[in-house]
């Protein structure tokens, strides 16, 4: 169903059950599936991304059956309009039924991109969740979000893309802030997914379970101080997950920066910041640092982690008390893809390691995960507010 001037709703509603009908026929009398679980709206301004998209909502169907309304914009360029529709459909087990869900890619070019939105809103299945998922790097200035911003329960960006991080991070806290302030402080739609916090929760679960252990508990109050190294994309330093990690840091452990909270040499971050002394009194407090850095080619430990240059990400965590009985904590990704050594040592005693899984998630199961969570994410929340305290200082 093509035009270049309107798209008829209606026959794309009729297309719709008519492709289902076909995928049944085809069943041959096995059963099939449609049960929608939600409403995912994307927007793609090339057709590499566009392609990108329908291959990880294809991926989707097995976790998450749901009806894509994926918009295809190009704003420079003749005036253009057009829709079709497909199912994605999963290869069922011997015995199960097969699960589909249902996409409808809107084309739009030129003039007609400002009609994108009133063509999403009719589409979306009644009574199911609407997120929004906006790749790229200014997904708030993206008008899609401003027309449709009423009706949404979730926004998915992915703040490894801002081509600004400092910005960018300040950008996302005032948005969450202002989303989650309304009467009563209650919550309020949508709520905000950052595929870059998502992706560091391999390294956030190996750093918290150095201290499920009650030997090891009492020092993660005691921490001075934290070391955050990272591989740079295409070798260009990008602090923002580091950023992340310092605001979750920071944020759990009770952190609070000085007024003078970064000082910069090169690439080199470092936030300065302070926390409650143990065992002193009440208002007596130390200073924390966390030092954030790349490792570039030059970097001697550049060759003690394999394939450094084609896996970007964070590579080294290490945290270290020195209030009282000195303790080192470190996950280092290891050599062997998809893993990290993890080492805790208290002085006087022998360290303890161990090789543990600390693989980097698809961008399927990153949104797979997002799209599990049913309410704000707080930890992420108080996570973004502090990071973005980190990088007002960098404007």
């Amino acid at each position: 169903m093509t035009t270049a001037h309107a798209v008829d709703i209606g026959a794309i509603e009729r297309e719709l059950r008519q492709l289902w009908k076909e995928n049944a026929a085809e069943a041959g009398g096995q059963a099939v599936t449609r049960a929608l679980t939600l409403n995912l709206v994307a927007r793609a301004t090339d057709s590499a991304t566009a392609d990108m998209i329908s291959a990880v909502v294809q991926q989707l169907t097995a976790s998450h059956p749901n009806r894509t309304v994926l918009a295809v914009v190009q704003a420079a360029a003749e005036p253009w309009l057009e829709a079709y529709v497909q199912a994605n459909c999963l290869l069922p087990s011997r015995g199960a039924p097969q699960v589909c869900g249902e996409q409808i890619t809107i084309n739009a070019r030129g003039a007609a991109v400002g009609q994108v939105a009133s063509l999403v809103l009719p589409l979306l299945v009644p009574d199911l969740p609407v997120v929004l998922w906006l790749p790229g790097p200014a997904p708030l200035d993206d008008p899609l979000l401003g027309r449709l911003r009423g009706v949404l329960d979730r926004l998915i960006v992915d703040s490894r893309s801002f081509t600004d991080p400092a910005a960018g991070l300040l950008q996302l806290a005032t948005f969450d802030a202002a989303e989650h302030s309304g009467p009563g402080n209650g919550p309020q739609a949508p709520a905000l997914s950052d595929l870059a916090w998502t992706g560091l929760t391999p390294w956030r679960e190996l750093t918290a379970q150095f201290f499920d252990t009650r030997p090891l508990l009492p020092y993660l109050h005691r921490i001075d101080r934290a070391e955050i190294s990272y591989v740079p994309a295409d070798g260009k330093p990008n602090p923002l997950e580091g950023l992340l990690i310092a605001g979750w840091l920071a944020a759990c452990l009770g952190w609070s920066p000085l007024s003078d909270g970064i000082s910069v040499q090169g690439d080199t971050l470092r936030l300065h910041l302070r926390r409650a002394a143990v065992g002193v009194g009440p208002s007596a407090t130390r200073p924390v640092t966390v030092e954030i850095s790349p490792l570039l080619p030059n970097h001697p430990q550049i060759t003690q982690i394999a394939q450094m240059a084609e896996q970007p990400g964070l590579a080294a965590l290490h945290l270290r008390a020195v209030d009282g009985v000195t303790a080192d904590f470190s996950v280092v990704r290891a050599d062997e893809p998809g893993y990290a050594l993890t080492t805790a040592q208290v002085a006087g005693q022998a360290p303890v390691r161990r090789l543990a899984r600390c693989e980097q998630p698809g961008l399927a199961d990153l949104l797979a995960a997002e799209l599990r969570l049913l309410s704000r994410d707080r930890t992420f929340g108080a996570a973004l507010k502090m990071a973005s305290a980190f990088a007002a200082h960098l404007e």
